[in-house]
């Protein structure tokens, strides 16, 4: 039976306070998810701040 699995962009790895992200620790991450066959990511503009997605585009693209 194939189960979903999601990854949550409400809150995301910081280096020390909410303001920034720790962009490698999310990284790896992100590519443990995608290596484990999933590819749901939920996000939103307002989700950590405003900067789930950006972060999130980076991991994917960049």
């Amino acid at each position: 039976m194939m189960q979903k699995l999601g990854f949550g962009t409400m809150r995301l790895p910081t280096l020390g306070d909410d303001s920034k992200v720790d962009l490698e620790r999310f990284q790896e991450m992100v590519d443990r998810f995608l290596e484990q066959g999933f590819t749901y990511f939920d996000t939103s503009y307002v989700y950590h701040g405003g900067m789930s997605e950006c972060a999130l585009k980076t991991a994917l693209v960049d």
